[in-house]
């Protein structure tokens, strides 16, 4: 059994599910650009430098009734997980990065972001 939904933690995720909720295929390239738009909204709204929103780079596919969100880059990936870290130039520069307790490696072949918890 599935879990509830929480609205307002994730905007990037809420602005998603509620474009499905309204029929909208979010992996149609009609669809990307005003993705795009409402994304570069978002982050203007959260980053400190919003001249970081150039680095947003994701693409979305579908496979069946299965939706899948990928980001292109290190920092793009971070912020569709919803974690927005103060530079995101740093975040670039490296494929392994600690923010937190977390060690977070991207794998730029299968743009993949993973992270493993830190033992203190």
């Amino acid at each position: 059994m599935g879990s509830e939904y929480i609205w307002g933690v994730h905007p990037f995720r809420d602005f998603l599910v509620n474009s499905m909720f309204l029929d909208v295929d979010i992996s149609h390239k009609n669809s990307k650009r005003d993705i795009n738009t409402a994304f570069k909204y978002i982050l203007e709204n959260l980053l400190i430098n919003r001249a970081e929103v150039v680095y947003l780079d994701f693409e979305i596919s579908k496979n069946e009734n299965h939706y899948k969100l990928i980001g292109k880059n290190a920092i793009s990936a971070l912020w569709l997980s919803g974690i927005i870290p103060s530079d995101a130039t740093l975040i670039l520069e490296s494929s392994t990065f600690i923010i937190g307790d977390r060690k977070y490696k991207y794998n730029k072949r299968t743009k993949e972001l993973t992270y493993s918890i830190i033992k203190n």
